[in-house]
């Protein structure tokens, strides 16, 4: 083999690039470990001002007093939601012991560990990485509130990393893609949009795969077919479903009213900014090889939100949605060296837009965090403290409505007599007797009801209350205390929530005077 001297000159030329070359990685790993420092100091911090509300206690008690087998295949056909997250919460609670108050750091770990794959292996520029890693859904939504949302962005993030590489990856992709059908209805859609994309690019080459490679496509096909059809059997709504009863409710213009809302709610909450940033999103997906998985990811997720189960908090899985299409989209640079002009300008102006929307959502991030360690974030934690304060869990007491559920992992057993009392089960069974039950306080029945009443609810402000104290008053309970919530949400305050606690007259002598 014939060989070409190398003149010293080049030789030292070249020495001082390469060394360069590396030390500007190791400044840009160290900034990349700077960064992720941050967002974990950040999290943990707003974890500890946290107080968890409804949602988070429900998960729990679920997963504390439900025998497995029966949380599975029964109580989930009630509640709407796979298995993943209460299984760790089952392990959590049954192997490890684990505290309620540590909830919030048990959904940081999950959601930090989804921070670390998008500022690692995320294909987008480091600025656009950081700035997303900050934006409001993944640094304080979906991270220091312990909801099942928080492995989403781990395990889509994952997923679409893997959607990227060879074949040789593909039943890695499947694993991941099959848990995230297991965790919510929205990462299911996520789940499926990528496998269909996946499916597609795999097909246009499949004469030239090696049978080894066949084999795994698929295994993995196989595997992400079997988890949803098993999400589907664990998921199928029971008839007494007072919860799915309520969701398919509606016409079909509120059904696409929800739709556009929640679109627009992901990236901007104006729609003459998110519609134009949404149609740009389509143009440049079509130039990259990535409208399908647009289509399917994030109007999937829109559909979930307009006809399965959207609430306000549910609109930056559409955001996540986004950022898991463009990423198993986004060109490499050797991709945009060789593109056309006028696609390399379409690529450029694509990035500046993106940076300027999680900017934006940045600015969401900082109001709510500095919200979230000012005021309480619920009032579940002040009213049980108080409730046991009282001996409430000794004398007796009755919770009505669903917000109650949140002073129930504060004491050891079911705190509410209507509910089942000590023996029953905790969390709030969404069956159509127990809402009856739970829900509908009639004041002829609180005439001879238990020593104390909790009645939490959605108000805009304590006046709104004054109707319902002066009812309880007409048959004898007066308001003893009362602890007011707030769920923060983006650059807004959010929804009131007010736990309100009543006693009869003429209480106890153990009981303070309100």
């Amino acid at each position: 083999m014939a060989t070409f001297p190398v003149a010293a000159s080049d030789v030292r030329s070249a020495e001082p690039s390469d060394v360069q070359g590396a030390f500007m990685q190791n400044r840009l790993r160290w900034l990349d470990g700077a960064v992720l420092l941050s967002l974990t100091a950040l999290v943990l911090y707003t974890v500890s001002k946290h107080e968890p509300w409804a949602d988070e206690a429900q998960a729990w008690l679920q997963a504390r007093d439900f025998n497995w087998w029966h949380l599975v295949f029964t109580e989930l056909h009630y509640e709407g939601h796979p298995p993943v997250w209460f299984a760790i919460l089952a392990v959590a609670v049954h192997v490890f012991h684990v505290p309620y108050a540590f909830i919030g750091y048990l959904g940081a770990s999950f959601a930090i560990a989804g921070l670390a794959v998008l500022v690692y292996l995320a294909p987008f520029p480091r600025s656009l990485r950081y700035l997303i890693a900050f934006s409001f859904f993944l640094v304080y939504q979906y991270a220091v509130i312990a909801r099942p949302y928080v492995l989403i962005p781990l395990l889509a993030f994952l997923a679409a990393h893997f959607a990227r590489n060879d074949p040789s990856h593909i039943l890695t992709f499947a694993v991941l893609a099959a848990l995230l059908i297991h965790v919510s209805a929205y990462s299911a859609v996520i789940a499926m949009g990528l496998s269909a994309f996946c499916a597609l690019h795999l097909s246009r080459g499949w004469a030239e795969t090696s049978p080894t490679d066949r084999t795994r496509i698929l295994g993995a096909a196989a595997l992400v077919s079997a988890s949803a059809v098993l999400a589907l059997v664990l998921l199928y709504p029971h008839p007494d479903s007072a919860f799915m009863t309520q969701k398919v409710d509606g016409t079909l213009q509120y059904r696409l009213h929800l739709m556009g809302q929640a679109l627009v709610g992901s990236l901007d909450d104006s729609a003459l900014v998110a519609y134009p940033l949404l149609l740009f999103a389509v143009v440049w997906a079509c130039c990259w090889r990535g409208f399908l998985p647009l289509l399917t990811c994030v109007g999937g997720t829109a559909m979930v939100y307009g006809f399965l189960r959207g609430y306000e908090h549910h609109q930056g899985l559409l955001t996540v949605a986004l950022v898991v299409s463009l990423w198993v989209a986004w060109p490499s640079p050797s991709e945009t060296e060789t593109a056309p002009r006028i696609v390399q300008w379409l690529h450029r102006s694509f990035v500046i837009a993106l940076l300027l929307l999680f900017a934006w959502q940045c600015t969401w991030s900082y109001t709510a965090i500095r919200n979230e360690w000012a005021d309480p974030y619920s009032g579940a934690q002040d009213a049980a403290a108080f409730l046991k304060s009282v001996h409430a869990d000794q004398l007796g007491c009755a919770g009505y409505l669903y917000w109650v559920v949140g002073v129930q992992p504060y004491f050891q057993h079911n705190l509410f007599q209507n509910w089942g009392g000590p023996d029953a089960p905790a969390s709030y069974h969404w069956a159509k007797d127990f809402q009856k039950r739970s829900d509908g306080l009639l004041l002829s029945d609180a005439v001879n009801g238990p020593p104390f009443i909790v009645i939490a609810n959605e108000f805009q402000d304590l006046q709104h209350t004054v109707p319902l104290i002066q009812s309880m008053k007409s048959v004898n309970y007066n308001l003893v205390h009362s602890s007011p919530g707030n769920k923060f949400f983006k650059g807004k305050k959010g929804v009131y929530t007010w736990y309100l606690v009543f006693a009869k007259t003429g209480p106890p002598a153990a009981l303070p005077n309100p």
